[in-house]
């Protein structure tokens, strides 16, 4: 159990930090959330390359051929994944 000096002396600390204050700093850290896009709306990370993409997407719908919903939510994410 933390003892009570030591939970005043978090509380002192935390309100020392607060976050990135110049435009260089806040750039370095907007993207700290994406380190491993679980649960990232956007497949594409900024500067990866969109038409990569839609080539992979396309050469795997013409090896795999997927019929039906399921099989189509699954090269999805196939695609997703690399």
């Amino acid at each position: 159990m933390t003892s009570d000096k030591k939970a005043e002396a978090n509380r002192r600390n935390a309100l020392k930090s607060t976050g990135p204050k110049t435009p260089e700093g806040k750039a370095a850290v907007r993207l700290n959330a994406l380190k491993h896009g679980l649960l990232s709306q956007n497949i594409l990370l900024p500067g990866e390359d969109e038409e990569a993409l839609k080539e992979l997407d396309e050469h795997l719908r013409n090896e795999l051929q997927p019929v039906g919903e399921l099989e189509n939510l699954l090269v999805d994410r196939i695609i997703s994944a690399c």
